[in-house]
């Protein structure tokens, strides 16, 4: 019988190259997870932002309406108390009537609603918006306090002038009272 050799094999060699072959195993795996962790991540944050400005323009249509409305409640043009009008139109649009106040300003109101925000920035509170709505007489104003001596005539947002007034801005404009050519004949196409 023969006895076998015994070979001699340096094992810190043997271990090295294989700790180098096998050293990246497994980082792929861990590389897929942090993909997916930061995809999630990204997709919670973006959900948020949506639902934040989702209730935020909700928000401030429902500020708008409701203001309007109430001003018109205290303005005698529909019937009701202007903030159980501007609260119940707030309610009907998703948010809730938070004040409603008359500032300074006569025939003015101001309003505050808040809509709650949908989704993971829900913690942070609610959307609030605040709107005012009213009657606003600048022209009145204008004529009033700054120029007393002369006199406006308002009609609507615009200011009405005398023919002369017309004329006059007619004649700076270079336009001509009838600069208006006739129409050119049709010819005759029968020959």
């Amino acid at each position: 019988m023969k006895k076998a050799s015994a070979v001699m094999v340096n094992k810190s060699s043997v271990l090295a190259w294989s700790a180098d072959e096998y050293s990246e195993e497994g980082s792929g795996t861990v590389l897929a997870l942090t993909i997916i962790a930061a995809l999630l991540v990204l997709t919670v944050v973006i959900a948020g932002l949506i639902g934040v400005v989702s209730a935020n323009r909700r928000a401030s249509a429902a500020a708008d309406l409701s203001a309007l409305a109430a001003a018109d409640a205290y303005r005698g043009l529909t019937e009701g108390d202007p903030c159980a009008v501007a609260a119940d139109l707030a309610e009907r649009h998703g948010a809730q009537l938070e004040s409603c106040t008359f500032p300074d300003r006569p025939e003015t109101v101001e309003v505050t609603v808040a809509v709650p925000v949908a989704g993971p920035m829900g913690m942070l509170g609610p959307a609030r918006v605040r709107a005012r709505a009213g009657a606003e007489h600048p022209e009145e104003e204008y004529a009033e306090e700054e120029h007393p001596e002369e006199e406006h005539t308002v009609a609507g947002n615009a200011e009405e002038l005398s023919p002369d007034e017309v004329a006059e801005l007619e004649e700076e404009l270079g336009v001509e009272q009838d600069s208006v050519s006739d129409p050119p004949e049709p010819e005759n196409l029968t020959d």
